[in-house]
């Protein structure tokens, strides 16, 4: 699936894991490239539901039309469906942070 990024830091966060690791930190970094590889594995939007592991879901209440997958503990990974064939990285977030 194609990716496309909201902002300069997400997609440079992308090329490798040190840009990652440097963004986000190592264990987010990890997660963050993994996550993307398996993403832009899959052939569709709705092929992210059969990776169980990713815990993908659906964003409600202002993020209505997102979704969003685990990183590690609170981080999450939010993206918008562009086409059924791509998707906006939309930001790396801490869901309980401030």
């Amino acid at each position: 699936m194609d990716t496309e990024f909201s902002t300069g830091r997400l997609a440079a966060a992308a090329r490798s894991l040190s840009e990652a690791s440097r963004a986000f930190g190592t264990p987010v970094g990890r997660k963050y490239i993994q996550r993307l590889a398996i993403i832009r594995a899959v052939d569709n939007f709705n092929d992210l539901y059969g990776h169980r592991s990713l815990r993908f879901h659906p964003l409600k209440g202002n993020r209505a039309g997102q979704s969003a997958i685990t990183l590690t503990g609170n981080y999450r990974l939010v993206l918008e469906r562009i086409r059924e064939d791509a998707v906006l990285i939309v930001a790396v977030e801490d869901y309980h942070g401030d």
